[in-house]
């Protein structure tokens, strides 16, 4: 919690928010194996929500206890409270009520990062009252450390791939573009089907994340890319209310489909699939 004030003390001063850490609750918790620069990121964004619910002064509180097996760390804001809508919507990509300041995909990342960890977020919020969310990240059980060290961030286990990212939506190509390089992918976004075509004609990419249905060609189309010389791996985006046949999954003749709103660790999870014995 301490690196991150930096990084939003400026913000909660000029907005006349003030902060309380309880450091007596820190006192005997066990430690816990994670990446700490994630949970640096978790603790930023859930942070951020926080700020953008007052907006005309608070307090945001930290609290920090254990149980025999798991760790808690509890980030409470004196702002607007959630409806049982933004509640149930939280944690989905690219969900926010702020709009345009912010791309909706904090808390989305911070699940992805809990889920990692083998830990989860509860949260406690009712309209025009506070809210309290509350990280639970399991103790250190030595078995904890293999598993994360092994891992790179957010996930993926392979690199050096080139990757054509394919969708109408700018701010989806951009995230996706972020995720992927972050870790030492090369990623070309594109918002056209056309354009994809072309480029996959003249460029050679091991991977091709394509929007299902686009305003100049659908991801039908897209199958042409198994006529190329180098064939890449597809992957196939779709929103959640389009209910494909099984047919119709045949002849789009990809490698993987998934639904929108994207759960970036289920695709990092079709990805390592893919390109396990590269």
């Amino acid at each position: 919690i301490d690196s991150t004030v930096p990084g939003w003390r400026n913000i909660a001063h000029t907005g006349e928010i003030k902060y309380e850490i309880d450091r007596n609750g820190m006192k005997g918790i066990p430690d816990v194996f994670c990446d700490p620069l994630e949970l640096g990121d978790v603790f930023t964004n859930i942070i951020n929500n926080a700020l953008d619910a007052m907006p005309d002064g608070g307090c945001i509180s930290f609290g920090t206890w254990s149980s025999e097996d798991t760790v808690f760390v509890s980030i409470s804001d004196t702002g607007k409270g959630m409806s049982e809508e933004v509640k149930r919507k939280i944690f989905d990509p690219f969900f926010t009520t702020r709009r345009p300041q912010r791309t909706g995909l904090g808390m989305s990342i911070a699940y992805s990062v809990m889920e990692r960890h083998d830990g989860r977020i509860e949260v406690e919020s009712e309209l025009g009252k506070a809210t309290t969310i509350t990280l639970c990240i399991p103790a250190n059980k030595g078995i904890k450390q293999q598993k994360l060290s092994s891992r790179p961030a957010r996930g993926l286990m392979v690199k050096g791939l080139n990757i054509l990212v394919v969708d109408d939506k700018k701010e989806i190509c951009n995230i996706l573009d972020k995720f992927f390089s972050d870790v030492g992918h090369t990623v070309k976004t594109v918002n056209n089907g056309t354009e994809a075509i072309e480029l996959a004609k003249r460029e050679d990419y091991d991977l091709v994340l394509c929007d299902l249905l686009m305003i100049d060609v659908t991801g039908y189309a897209i199958k042409a890319l198994n006529d190329l010389d180098k064939v890449p791996k597809i992957g196939m985006l779709t929103d959640c209310d389009v209910n494909l046949t099984s047919a119709e999954k045949n002849a789009l003749t990809v490698d993987f489909i998934i639904n929108k709103p994207l759960k970036l660790l289920e695709l990092a999870n079709h990805v390592n699939a893919l390109f396990n014995d590269i």
